[in-house]
């Protein structure tokens, strides 16, 4: 297998600092974890971890059984983030990609959004409070009220507003793909119409749509 050449290695050192960031506030993230989460290949994701491990910016969690955020590392977070997710907003909301492709192409503009960029983006998208995805951009004015959302997983049957969609799943194309064409997506409206083995039965703002367990664990919505 290639071993991965320093731009993707930077790319998925940035994948990497969300994940660590996403759960700073729970518990430390074990490197399977991490491998789980990234949909790239093992040996590439594990450079880009070392890679971060030999700048300082993650640092081994005091269990020993995984990995946190320096403090350095959290600030290159929190402005690596902001910067992907105010791409994402750039692509979904003045180029008009596809929703379900802004994460991966994001991930191929990391570097590109200088400061200057950054704030013309804010400019002109009204300093935006989530990604596409609906999750927070780090330093917006405008951060969403999502205390009271619940997990697709555990929402009664009735209706439900799509509030927003995790990183855990934000790389996996055929989940997002799925919630797409079912119209299932932050800002739309749905209907839970049964719970199955863990998988969730809904009316999308498109069509009817059976969301396996995985799914509808890291997708978050708000009961009407």
């Amino acid at each position: 297998m290639p071993v991965a050449d320093d731009t993707t290695t930077e790319s998925l050192a940035t994948e990497v600092l969300e994940v660590l960031l996403s759960t700073e506030e729970t518990a430390s993230v074990s490197p399977a974890e991490i491998l789980r989460r990234i949909p790239a290949p093992d040996a590439a994701v594990d450079a880009a971890v070392t890679h971060l491990l030999d700048a300082g910016t993650a640092v081994p969690a005091a269990d020993g059984h995984g990995l946190v955020l320096s403090e350095a590392g959290r600030r290159r977070a929190v402005d690596a983030v902001r910067r992907h997710r105010l791409t994402e907003r750039l692509l979904a909301d003045v180029i008009g990609l596809e929703w379900w492709k802004v994460h991966h192409e994001a991930a191929r503009w990391e570097g590109i959004l200088s400061d200057d960029v950054a704030d013309r983006v804010v400019d002109l998208l009204d300093d935006p409070g989530t990604c596409p995805h609906g999750n927070p951009i780090p330093g917006s004015a405008n951060l969403p009220d999502q205390s009271s959302a619940v997990r697709l997983a555990e929402a009664p049957p009735g209706p439900v507003h799509v509030v927003r969609v995790t990183e855990t799943i934000e790389g996996d194309d055929e989940a997002l793909q799925l919630l797409q064409g079912a119209g299932v997506v932050p800002g739309d409206d749905a209907e839970v119409q049964a719970h199955r083995d863990g998988w969730v039965l809904v009316a999308g703002s498109v069509r009817d749509a059976a969301l396996p367990p995985h799914v509808a664990a890291h997708t978050y919505v708000t009961p009407r």
